[in-house]
This record gives C-alpha cells, structure tokens and sequence, in this order.
C-alpha cells in the first residue's frame, strides 16, 4: 500500500502513467522527469553510482533548453539511517494535477489560484529503507521535499541535509551573510550582497542566508524554503560554493547558547520543508510570485473575521524613552488617529510606564479608535541580550512558558490589546521553530494578531496562521544607527523588493522624514528623499507598517502629503511590479478595491529619468502624484486625470523616489 504524507489538494486529476511510462517495481522507472503544464520547465531526477540528484531546464518553445540548476545533490542523513548514498527509485507516481484556491489576511494578493504539476518518487538506500522525493512543478517554479513514511512514536534524529543548488557559473547572485551567534544573531540583519559573482564565498564561516536570487542564462532564480513545521529546523547555506554549488547547512550549533540541540528530532511519518526553486525570465516575476504560500499548509483558523492588517505609530525608534512615559504615548495615539491609522505601538519598558499604566492606555487609545499592539521580548532562556538581565526587561520570556503565556495573552486581550510583536527569536534551532508556532496558534486562540521581531525569515506560515501579519527577518530602519547603512539604503531597498519581501511581508519599519538627533543622537540622518521614504510604504509589504517617523514630524508634512497618509491600507487585491532590478530601480503598483497605490524608488545614487506605464488602469483615474522636489527633503505635488493609455514620465533625484495614489472614477 502506498503512504500518503502530503495533503490532498482541492482538486486531483491523475494523468495518464503509461504516457509517462511509469513502471513500478523494484527496477528504476524508465522516467525520472516533471514537467509543467506550460511546458516550460522540467525537474529531472538522477542516480550515478547511488547517490541521487536533480537538475532543472528551461524549455522555450523553439526548442532550445537553458540550465536553470545544473545537476545538484540530494539526500538526508538519519542519526541512524544514511538517505545519501547506495539510493535508487523504485517506483514513481503519475502526475497529478494539484490545483488550489485560498485566501490570504496579508500580502501581495489576497486570492490567489495556484495549479501545478506533481509526482513522488519512491527511492530506497542500499538496505531497502524508503525515502520518497515528492516534486512539483508550477508555471513560475518548482518545489521538492523529502518524506519518511511509516508510523510510531520513537524519536529519531535528523543530522545532516545534503541538498544542494548548483547555479551556472556565469552569473551574479544577490543575498545575505548569514550572522556570527551573538547577543542580537542571528536576525537576518547584514547586508545584502548586490549582484556578485556566483560563487563568492560568504564573508564569514556561518555562509548564506536564505532566500538566494541569481540571474544567469538571461533567467532570473529565486530559492528559498517554505512549508516549515516544529518538526525541523530552518536551513542556510554553506559558505563556500565552489563551481556555483551552494549547499544546505544547518542552523549553527552555538544558536540557543546551548540551550537546544542542532539536529531536529522527528517521529514518523515526517516530511520536510519544501526547497523552492522560482524561475522568470524578468525579476518583477520573482517578487510578483506567491509559490512560498501555494506550497505551504492551508489555515488553522476557520474564523479570521478579527484579523485587520494596517498602519501603526511607533515612537521608540525617534524616542527610546517614550514607552515609559505615558504622555508620550498618548502623542502617538494621537497621530495615528489624526492620520486614520488603525494601531499603536508599545515598545520595550512599557510595564514601567510612568505617569499611568497599560491599562489606562488602552482605554485612552480605545477612545481613539486606536488598536494597541505590545512588544515582548521573548525568545526564550536562550536570549542572553544585556536588557534581558536588566530591571527595563520585566515581562522578559512571558510569552516563552506555554502557562505563563495563556495568561499574559489572555489579559491583555481582555484589554483590547489587538496584537503582539515578539522580539529576540535569534535560531533557527527546532526548538525555535516549534516557540514560533506554539506562539501563532496561542495569539490566534485569542484573537491576537503577530509580528516577529529578530527573527527568522518567513517561510510560508502566514498563509498557515493568518494572524503572523508581519516579520522582520531584515536589516531595517531602526539599523540607521550604521553609518555604512545609511549611506547605501536605497540600494538595499530595492534588492529587498525581489529578495526579503518577495518571500513574504516584511516589518522594515519604513519612512524617515527628519533627524532625531536631539532625541537619539546614535541614529544617523537619511540620505534618501522624503519622496523615496514615502513610497517605502508602497513598495515595501508587510500587514503592518511601523511608520518610523515621530508624531511631531508627521504632523507638519505637507497637507498632501498627510493626505496621502491617512488611512492607507496595508492589503492588497493585486501587486504588480511595473519595473525594476535589485540594486537599480523597483517601482510597483498595487491596487486595494477602486484605488490604486503606486510608488517607486531610486536605488542609485545618480539621478533618473523613467517611464511608467499606467496599463494597469482598467478605467480612468483621478492622480495625487507626490515627486521629488528640489532639496532631498523636499516634496513636489501635482493631481491629474489619468487613463490606462498614458504612461508617465517621472525624474528620480539620486536616491529619489514618488508615490502616487490613483483613485478610479465610476
């Protein structure tokens, strides 16, 4: 009897197995190959000498086949069973059809159709025990993922991964260093590599972070993994790729500071996360792409009713000391009311308010029409961060102990606390893993929404629990105390677009408009335009946008400006990325009901001229076009009547921006 571990797609058509000439048995299927249904990318699986790998091909219709992964290695090793050499297939399953429709609280569309292609096939190592390689190829890439069939509760361990992603040599790569463990790492939190060589070795010995683009062969990759459950660990990459082979590691073993082992501890039947593998021939389908939430879990959450993404105040970036004074809480209860913004902020040393308490100001900001979002630091006993130790800590690990967290979270609920950041996640350990889970199902239980904060990147579990609204998993505004940073912003910002954020919503904590020096002189002044730091807004997504800016600031912006603030939404109907290539340009447009939102940004530090293509109107529109103006801090403003024909021409200062929202006439 065959052992079924994934979950039944929405809709199955099996195709025909003699077309594919599958052959069952204890011999090799003649067919180790997936294709699309466009035919236009193909997963072949391979055996030399026992060890197992796979390539991936993209077929254009002339017939010409481009290498999209050269032949890359497989397997896992048990702590007990060896899954990489002596392996052979001994059975494949036809292709299926599997075919899905849901709806997302957060992202870059929130009804999305997803259709792909699948098969597993059936390998075994050279005692007989079976590892099935389950593979699906969709329009825009394909995904694969081991599975362990078989049942009971004995622990067993996995130890190794020997999965790898062999990228032509002849290209350039745009990703991240994975950080040294520290007190604040690993976060996700250095800076990204813009566009060199495949191959460069990681500055440090811990490798690469996920997620990797390339661009080779005139095809653009993006790989990452999704689909990730508490029964493993999250996985980067080996620092050296020689010939362009990036291979997985796991998380680094000093992570949890000892507290949690590095191999993952599974019982049967166990399947891992899925390995991504998108494919485009332009970087505005990377970021476009929804493959990291079509492979992932369906919701847990039968009701999400409660779930209202949107635009917060927050007042610890310009003031550090603000969420111990409750005057100045209120200030930034105020301006998010003033600007129609659904949330608040409270951040670090909010239990030692001064001047009142959390419950008062949760009924001040209830008076508002203001939703209270508190901050935690809770990543568990493994955090060893200096305010962890310090008296300004007192809530340190609440939401860590699954008691003490029912508690704290039932509380604040009954409040009317609407969400949760938790900060100092820092592994990606399983134990980590399940803490991530454990406090997304807790939070939803009552009616929390989350944000996580020193964390992991996302990998699909927004689409699992739709009330994770957010993630950092970024080196964002708040890193502005880095004068390197700082001065090349705008060029991570567009790299983020096609990497970080085109994996799923990402808590950047954008737009800077002034320097607070007078209130916290470690931050460095921008260097990118007011226009460039509104249209962060836009380009970046994320469920909630920390806006970073103080009240104070955001209160004397042009009218029109402060008119383009109040009440932007954070969900979108659709995303499309106009133009753009990491490192150079991202411009995009999204569209929430009648009205559109389109922002783009300079990533250079040369001025630009470039035209954008208003094709996406589906009916004429009425403009507010926020440009930039004629000093970095400088606004220009003009309101038109636009149709779908016209295509705008726009002159971007160097790390220049604009926004502009396009409301539909009936």
């Amino acid at each position: 009897m065959k052992f079924t571990y994934f979950r039944k797609p929405r809709f199955l058509l099996v195709l025909s197995a003699l077309a594919l000439n599958v052959v069952y048995g204890e011999s090799t299927p003649s067919d180790l190959t997936i294709t699309n249904e466009a035919k236009t990318l193909r997963f072949t699986l391979s055996f030399d000498a026992g060890k197992a790998s796979y390539h991936v091909d993209h077929l254009a219709p002339s017939g010409e086949i481009t290498p999209v992964l050269e032949s890359s290695p497989l397997g896992l090793t048990r702590t007990d069973i060896d899954f990489t050499t002596g392996l052979s297939c001994v059975s494949a399953t036809a292709a299926t059809l599997v075919e899905d429709d849901y709806t997302l609280a957060v992202g870059k569309q929130l009804k999305v159709h997803s259709r792909g292609i699948e098969r597993t096939f059936t390998l075994h190592n050279n005692t007989g025990i079976r590892l099935d390689l389950a593979v699906r190829a969709y329009r825009d890439g394909v995904a694969f993922r081991y599975g362990l069939p078989g049942h009971g509760s004995q622990l067993l361990q996995i130890s190794g991964e020997s999965t790898g992603f062999k990228l032509p040599a002849q290209g350039r790569v745009w990703m991240q260093p994975y950080s040294k463990v520290g007190i604040w790492s690993p976060a996700y939190e250095a800076d990204y590599v813009n566009g060199v060589p495949t191959g460069t070795a990681a500055p440090e010995s811990e490798g690469w972070a996920l997620p990797l683009l390339s661009q080779a062969n005139k095809l653009w990759v993006l790989i990452t993994e999704t689909g990730l459950e508490p029964d493993y660990f999250g996985v980067h990459l080996e620092q050296k790729a020689e010939q362009g082979l990036y291979r997985v590691r796991l998380p680094e073993n000093p992570e949890t500071f000892g507290v949690a082992p590095q191999p993952a501890s599974i019982t049967l039947p166990w399947v891992s996360p899925w390995r991504v593998i998108i494919v485009a021939s332009q970087p505005a389908s990377i970021a476009e792409s929804t493959l990291v939430t079509d492979l992932a879990r369906p919701s847990e959450l039968k009701d999400t009713s409660w779930i209202k993404p949107g635009m917060a105040s927050w007042s610890w970036w310009s003031d550090m000391s603000s969420p111990r004074d409750y005057a100045k809480l209120v200030a930034s209860i105020d301006v998010a009311a003033k600007m129609g913004w659904q949330y608040c902020l409270l951040d670090l040393g909010w239990p030692y308010m001064t001047g009142g308490n959390v419950e008062q100001i949760a009924a001040y900001a209830k008076t508002k029409g203001v939703g209270l979002i508190l901050w935690y630091n809770s990543g568990g006993k493994k955090n060893l961060s200096p305010e962890d130790k310090s008296q300004q800590d007192p809530d340190r690990d609440i939401l860590s102990d699954p008691i003490i967290r029912d508690a704290e979270l039932t509380r604040i609920a009954a409040l009317g606390i609407k969400g949760i950041k938790v900060d100092f996640m820092q592994s990606d350990k399983q134990f980590v893993i399940a803490q991530y889970h454990d406090i997304l199902r807790d939070a939803a239980k009552h009616r929390l929404m989350v944000d996580f904060h020193g964390c992991t990147i996302p990998r699909g579990w927004q689409r699992t629990y739709p009330n994770l609204i957010s993630m950092e998993g970024v080196r964002g505004a708040e890193q502005y105390w880095d004068k390197t940073f700082a001065e090349n912003a705008q060029t991570f910002h567009t790299i983020y677009v096609f990497t970080r954020n085109a994996i799923g919503p990402m808590d950047y904590t954008p737009t800077i408009f002034t320097d607070v020096a007078a209130t916290n002189p470690q931050i460095q002044p921008h260097l990118t335009t007011n226009p460039h730091e509104l249209a962060l807004l836009i380009v970046f997504d994320s469920g909630v946008q920390h806006v970073v800016d103080h009240a104070a600031s955001l209160v004397t912006q042009p009218d029109f400006v402060q008119d383009y603030l109040h009440g932007l939404p954070t969900v979108w109907d659709e995303t499309h990325v106009i133009a753009g290539a990491p490192g150079e340009l991202a411009v995009l447009a999204r569209r929430q009901g009648s009205t559109w939102y389109l922002a783009g940004i300079n990533g250079e530090k040369i001025a630009k001229t470039i035209k954008v293509s208003l094709a996406f109107l589906n009916a004429p529109a009425e403009v507010s076009l926020i440009t930039d103006g004629a000093r970095p801090h400088d606004f220009a403003h003009r309101t038109f009547t636009a149709k779908a024909t016209d295509e705008l021409e726009l002159n971007l200062s160097a790390r220049g921006g604009f926004a502009a929202r396009l409301k539909l006439k009936p």
